[in-house]
């Protein structure tokens, strides 16, 4: 596994929509108009999908930043005469701000003890607290013996041994190589772990933290020794990833309902205004669909909290017959705000909580213009969620796997003027979405990933609401979105390889996968599980161009099977991204 995983804008008012005048919603299709049955089911194709994706695994970092540290602090040589010995009564550590209970554990082996002691075990007694401080990340603090008071003689049998710390700081952070980026991105992040006294495994995962930051990519580190004694210099020369990105994908991933194949133009900028914020914009169009969204994440804190708003537009005719002389269209919207923010964030584990706030819009037409409800909840075909979302992160990787898991709590409420109505399914409900994704590098050229992803709710959901099963993505040898009901669970495992020893941009990737949904009122989907095998082949012919097709083979074989190439199993996949 290789990769890396990485200007506001005015949005399109919630309710900027244009109806007909004196259109008068339909409860009943007029008159001549026969509507057929699995109607509805290629109406809910139609619908963007929810489920978000699950999540990503992030490589380990091809390499950990270059670190370089400056030796250990040395004292002075202290003169020593080997002819005296001494009853310590006591040791004075001074200077020191951290591991006061470890000091005092090791001054009790000499205080107030009745054998007498050396110079030279004084030495190791100094010894033994700078080495203290080093084995706990303090590797530029040390520990000096005090020279008596010439003017006194030292008493044997009452001997005060005073030890002087120098604990470590900062003087100076110096950063080059940036042209973008701002300065002060870094600084923030690097910071905290640049408190005294200095701790030089605090600053290494801090490194490493900016080393796998999508905004960077190469992190060079040399602490040096200041111009006194404990005081040192940070010397980061930094190199910044390419931050924009565009291209072009060609793919047959939308319903067939609405035209499979779809043309994509992208753009993404992961450091638009210069502090480490992103933008993100995408068009699609197919025979029966116009999508575009646009989106904005940029970070609160630095330990990369973030605010993200996006939106999202669909418009889509029903072109496949025989519904398409019905003028069936549907009209979708999407307003999103969220605020995630990492409570553990480690090079190796991060786990995140957040909320985000989803203001969902969809009504259906038929005949082209007369608004129409097709199933139990919209009212004159309109349905509108207001969802509260509470969601939490967690991933933890090594040198050969990853795991991530995203678990859910979605809550409809009654606000911004959400469907509401006594029928039994409409804005207000409660569901749950869990997902979990486990990849293991099994060698150098040889991948597994399994993956699981479930909702379940008590609730009868609006369309805009409900799981979607079938497609890439999902469950391939099916068409796009081939169930959408309540609640529902899928499940994948695959293993890549490349397809020749020595191309290993060739890469030949087996698979099996299964759906289930199920819906709380009303009947099920017609066939409500769905499983499939099959295998994946993508040939990355440039860095800038490559191509997937896959194969699917269902194993349970639907009954309204169309004749579209995702019904017969087959997807394809053509990506262009020169920047």
């Amino acid at each position: 596994m290789t990769g890396r995983a990485r200007a506001f804008f005015s949005f399109i008012s919630i309710s900027q929509f244009i109806f007909t005048p004196n259109v008068i919603a339909q409860t009943n299709p007029p008159d001549g108009v026969n509507i057929p049955p699995n109607t509805v089911q290629r109406l809910n194709e139609t619908n963007p999908q929810k489920t978000p994706s699950t999540p990503v695994p992030i490589p380990k970092p091809e390499s950990s930043p270059i670190f370089n540290t400056p030796g250990t602090l040395e004292p002075s040589k202290t003169p020593i005469n080997t002819n005296i010995r001494f009853k310590i009564k006591k040791v004075n550590v001074l200077g020191n701000t951290v591991l006061q209970e470890e000091i005092d554990k090791i001054k009790k082996d000499y205080e107030g003890k009745e054998e007498t002691f050396t110079f030279e075990q004084l030495i190791e007694l100094r010894t033994k607290i700078t080495q203290l401080y080093i084995d706990n990340g303090y590797a530029t603090s040390g520990a000096f013996l005090l020279p008596d008071d010439p003017k006194e003689l030292p008493d044997p049998k009452n001997y005060v041994v005073n030890i002087q710390v120098v604990e470590g700081e900062l003087e100076k952070l110096e950063i080059t190589g940036l042209s973008r980026l701002q300065e002060g991105y870094i600084r923030s992040r690097v910071n905290p772990a640049i408190t005294k006294p200095l701790n030089v495994n605090r600053l290494r995962e801090a490194l490493q933290l900016l080393q796998i930051d999508p905004v960077l990519e190469r992190v060079e580190a040399e602490l040096t020794a200041g111009k006194q004694a404990g005081f040192n210099i940070l010397a980061l020369r930094l190199t910044e990833a390419p931050a924009f990105s565009a291209g072009i994908i060609i793919a047959n991933n939308q319903s067939p309902s609405v035209g499979s194949i779809q043309g994509s133009l992208f753009l993404n900028h992961d450091n638009f205004l210069g502090f480490g914020d992103r933008f993100s914009a995408e068009y699609g169009l197919t025979q029966g669909l116009n999508l575009y969204s646009l989106g904005y994440t940029f970070p609160i804190t630095p330990n990369n909290g973030t605010f993200s708003v996006r939106y999202s537009n669909n418009n889509s005719t029903i072109t496949e017959a025989p519904f398409n002389d019905l003028g069936i269209r549907s009209d979708s919207e999407t307003l999103s705000f969220s605020l995630r923010q990492p409570i553990i964030r480690k090079p190796q584990t991060e786990f995140a909580v957040g909320l985000g706030l989803d203001l969902r819009r969809n009504q259906t037409f038929i005949l082209d213009d007369v608004p129409f409800s097709f199933s139990t909840g919209p009212e004159d075909g309109e349905s509108k969620v207001t969802a509260i979302r509470f969601f939490q992160d967690w991933l933890k990787r090594d040198a050969t796997q990853v795991f991530a898991a995203r678990s859910q709590f979605n809550f409809g409420i009654d606000a911004f003027d959400a469907t509401i109505n006594n029928s039994g399914t409409d804005g207000r409900f409660f569901s749950w979405v869990g997902q979990f994704q486990w990849a293991k590098q099994v060698s150098p050229r040889r991948t597994l990933i399994a993956r699981v992803d479930t909702q379940l709710t008590p609730n009868s959901l609006l369309s805009l609401e409900r799981f979607s099963i079938g497609g890439v993505g999902t469950v391939r040898g099916y068409r796009q979105n081939q169930i959408t009901s309540d609640n529902g669970i899928l499940a994948s495992v695959e293993y890549s390889f490349p397809l020749l020893p020595n191309l290993r941009n060739l890469q030949f990737t087996p698979f099996f996968e299964l759906g289930y949904g199920w819906n709380n009122r009303g009947e099920n989907p017609q066939q409500n599980f769905i499983a499939s095998f099959g295998s994946s082949l993508r040939w990355e012919i440039t860095p800038s161009f490559d191509i997937t097709i896959d194969y699917g083979i269902p194993l349970v074989i639907l009954e309204d099977k169309g004749d579209s190439l995702q019904d017969n199993g087959l997807y394809f996949s053509l990506r262009y991204k020169p920047f």
